[in-house]
């Protein structure tokens, strides 16, 4: 495993359950070829949600995002 790796785990390590699992669930998606494309749309949407200085999204809110983007 690289130091990388293990830097990534320690830090998610530090998350309550429900926003490991949900991290879980999109890096296994991504492991099993279900890379998602954002339009020019959607990044700029991103942008402004991470610049707007609210706070993180909950575990729901994420879980809400992705699925608008699974087929």
């Amino acid at each position: 495993m690289t130091k990388l790796m293990r830097e990534l785990i320690e830090r998610l390590e530090a998350l309550p359950d429900a926003e490991q699992d949900a991290l879980a669930r999109e890096f296994l998606s991504v492991l099993e070829g279900e890379v998602y494309v954002l339009t020019p749309e959607q990044e700029e949407e991103v942008r402004k949600a991470l610049e707007d200085g609210e706070p993180n999204a909950s575990p729901q809110e994420v879980e809400a995002f992705f699925a608008r983007f699974r087929g």
